[in-house]
């Protein structure tokens, strides 16, 4: 597995659509486990921009090739959630997108500036703080490109599978630059094997937790992996993963799909609830609105439109 900046630089676009049959979205039905999954990974596509602020503040932020992938990555995953809520908004699923994003965030409270100081206090104590995300790069990746492919295999929606295979092509060039960069720093690095170890089975949580809850992590888990060919897909994740040095034998995923499991046990509704009754959709926060989170007010509906040239003084 090889991957060229300068390649990846020249070639870096939002994700193509051409062809795709939007006007068929709704000639396949989707299950509420479905619907329920599309919510959660637009949610999490739309959080890249949060997720990027704090690998800005680690040490690895001084490498310009870096921070040259995670301005064409970043513009990537924007069009990855775009298209997500395209695709629910054409199903009949109506919400609206800047609103929906406005309000996953403001949920987040406090924790997300704590988590942004204590990331950077981490990288900057620990020269070898970088290879831990790095690594998480290559997990989530890796974890968000399997978890679209279980969800083409459950849904069986022919457009949906359309675009997330689309998907799935940018989520793989992503995986190979944050494996690739991860296993240059930890080759021949004891030491950042040690702390990378050390720090994923500590610290280390599914994609989407901390934004989503831990029953909604085990909703979304459980949903797609809790069968023989899931259980198979995390196994080999774990492996691939397992690949960089100092982590072998490593099995993060299959983990997090065994403690889901024994929630379960103890309580039989535990995420299963979430799906049956619809609960997908984000709430409004309580404290901080929107307009106090963006300094936006309510404006009418054509207040950014452009005047034309003769009104502006």
């Amino acid at each position: 597995m090889s991957f060229s900046i300068e390649r990846y630089k020249e070639e870096s676009k939002k994700v193509d659509t051409a062809g795709l049959m939007w006007d068929e979205v709704t000639s396949s039905k989707l299950s509420n486990g479905d619907l329920f999954c599309l919510h959660y990974m637009m949610d999490i596509e739309n959080h890249v921009p949060l997720y990027l602020s704090h690998l800005l503040v680690t040490r690895a932020c001084m490498d310009p090739i870096l921070t040259a992938f995670l301005a064409c990555w970043n513009y990537e995953e924007l069009w990855h959630g775009e298209n997500l809520g395209k695709f629910l908004n054409l199903y009949g699923i109506e919400f609206d997108t800047q609103e929906r994003i406005a309000n996953v965030r403001a949920n987040l409270g406090f924790q997300n500036s704590v988590s942004l100081m204590s990331t950077m206090a981490g990288s900057w104590l620990l020269k070898d703080f970088s290879a831990v995300y790095l690594s998480i790069g290559a997990i989530n990746e890796l974890s968000t490109l399997t978890g679209y492919a279980a969800l083409i295999r459950k849904s069986g929606h022919p457009v949906l599978k359309d675009l997330l295979s689309r998907i799935i092509k940018d989520e793989r060039r992503h995986y190979a630059f944050y494996f690739n960069s991860a296993k240059e720093w930890l080759t021949d690095n004891k030491k950042a094997q040690r702390v990378d170890r050390w720090m994923l089975d500590r610290v280390w949580v599914p994609v989407g937790q901390g934004v989503k809850t831990q029953e909604e992590v085990d909703a979304l888990a459980l949903y797609l992996f809790d069968d023989e060919e899931g259980e198979a897909a995390l196994a080999l994740l774990d492996e691939k993963i397992g690949k960089l040095p100092g982590l072998s034998g490593i099995k993060l995923l299959s983990k997090s799909l065994t403690a889901a499991r024994e929630r379960v046990r103890r309580n039989p509704r535990w995420a299963s609830r979430l799906i049956d009754s619809e609960e997908w959709a984000v709430k409004s926060p309580k404290k901080s609105p929107i307009g106090q989170l963006t300094t936006r007010h309510q404006l009418p509906d054509n207040a950014l439109t452009t005047r034309p040239e003769s009104e502006v003084a």
